[in-house]
């Protein structure tokens, strides 16, 4: 293991066994989680007044939201604080979520005059006031913040970066700790070569806490929505997308042919979550939006690499909502430089990904994900009218039910939207482009999108999976 690993192994350990809670906002702040430090941390700068946040228009308020790895809170270049501060202003990023803390959202935080919280590995930065914090399973940073008189509950997190179940399929161990095969519990290639049985892949990821973890946000998430609040998550998961590694991908960035249904975020997207930048980015091979690694021109690419002989390239930074009519999805990014390192060499990005690359020196070895959303005080779009059990409907009628809309099949009157085959069908698309559910009617040459592959249907079909080779979906050529 290099230095800069062991560095990094360090670093990642000691914060999340001696997380240390230190909030601070204005004064005016209430409500705050009992027990939380709410001083000032000496920023080493004079801190300036507080910004004021973004103005309402017409209802609306702008939130952009940024997940950015900081790599040893930015102390592994001269300025950290300042540089991290200026690519927060070129993002024009109101919440920032800051794996790899260190002390800089303080000291970020001071300089900008906005509200932080620090917890766990993953600071939280936010140009809208903090109101409360808190932690969950002691992965999640936890804030509420006032978007304008619309409550945001903001969730950032660092997830363990060990049992990094990714590199297995590339010949490498992850450092996968337990009774495993020879290599395993190192970050060197295996003796084996590539490993291709994915139940095995799943077991040890699976073993690293972070799909248990990512239940435990998915239900603190549930609670907060019962409680009227719009939720953002965002971080490093230090895990690839279930929407990423698909059929089509499989002969991608070294998968070795394989489809592997990676437990975290499929946890969120089963919860109701919903992943921003594949919810704009839909097409993975067209998209795969890269994050780690990164490119960095200030150091070689041996500092830059864990799996020097392969083609490591994963999205493994995330920014995730709920649905909720209150909130859109405008735009989604990637942040930082253009390139990255493939087999110990940089090479230039060529997928169609639109990577916006900040004047500022860029502090980190990964790339930040960029999310930008309007937050609707009266809703964001007109809604379908609430589904009622008194009222009759038509054919094509169309309703709002738990956070969804449905489109009658047929008559029907007291029938629940919900059932796989009953009259109500859930009607879900992205840029005019169906997005299979289990409910929906889809009819021969009609297509739909699921986990980021697009598929035509070959006949007739309501729930049905696409996926099976033998099924009425192909993918799309």
């Amino acid at each position: 293991m290099s230095s800069a690993r062991l560095r990094r192994g360090l670093l990642a350990t000691t914060a999340g066994l001696l997380a240390v809670l230190a909030v601070a906002a204005p004064a005016s702040a209430a409500g705050t989680t009992p027990g939380l430090d709410r001083s000032v941390a000496d920023a080493g700068t004079a801190p300036v007044p507080p910004a004021e946040p973004k103005p309402q228009v017409d209802g609306v308020s702008e939130l952009n939201v940024l997940a950015f790895n900081l790599w040893h809170g930015g102390t592994r270049i001269d300025d950290g604080a300042e540089e991290i501060a200026d690519v927060l202003r070129e993002t024009d990023a109101d919440v920032t979520f800051m794996p790899e803390q260190g002390d800089a959202p303080a000291q970020v935080a001071a300089l900008l005059g906005y509200d932080h919280v620090i917890a766990t590995d993953t600071g939280i930065v936010s140009r809208y006031p903090i109101l409360e914090t808190d932690t969950v399973d002691r992965w999640w940073t936890k804030a509420v913040l006032d978007v304008n008189g619309t409550e945001v509950v903001a969730y950032g997190g660092h997830l363990e970066y060990r049992w990094y179940a990714t590199y297995l399929p590339r010949g490498y161990g992850g450092a996968v700790l337990g009774d495993w095969p020879d290599g395993w519990d190192t970050w060197d290639r295996l003796p084996g070569g590539p490993v291709t049985d994915v139940d095995a892949i799943l077991e040890a990821n699976r073993q690293s806490g972070r799909p248990a973890t990512a239940a435990a946000l998915v239900e603190d998430v549930a609670a907060e929505r019962a409680a009227g609040r719009i939720a953002v998550v965002g971080g490093d998961f230090n895990e690839p997308s279930v929407q990423d590694w698909t059929e089509a991908t499989a002969d991608l960035q070294d998968h070795n042919g394989l489809v592997i249904p990676w437990q975290s975020t499929r946890t969120l997207l089963d919860g109701g979550l919903v992943d921003a930048y594949r919810e704009v980015h839909p097409d993975p091979v067209a998209n795969p939006g890269v994050t780690w690694p990164s490119d960095n021109p200030l150091f070689p690419t041996s500092e830059l690499t864990w799996a020097p002989g392969a083609d490591e390239r994963d999205r493994i930074d995330y920014v995730f909502v709920t649905p909720d009519e209150r909130i859109s999805i405008d735009a989604a990014s990637v942040v930082g430089p253009q390139s990255t390192i493939v087999r110990n060499e940089r090479v230039d990005d060529d997928s169609a990904d639109q990577i916006l690359t900040p004047d500022a020196v860029w502090p980190s070895d990964h790339k930040a994900v960029l999310a930008s959303f309007s937050v609707c005080a009266d809703g964001c779009a007109p809604a379908a009218p609430a589904w009622a059990a008194a009222s009759t409907y038509g054919a094509d009628d169309e309703v709002s039910y738990a956070g969804s809309t449905w489109r009658a099949a047929w008559w029907t009157r007291g029938q629940e939207p919900g059932a796989p085959y009953g009259p109500w069908q859930e009607i879900a698309e992205r840029d005019g482009v169906a997005q299979w559910t289990a409910s929906r009617i889809f009819e021969a040459g009609e297509v739909a999108v699921h986990d980021g592959t697009t598929y035509v249907a070959r006949w007739w079909t309501r729930n049905q999976v696409p996926g099976d080779p033998w099924g009425p979906w192909r993918p799309q050529q």
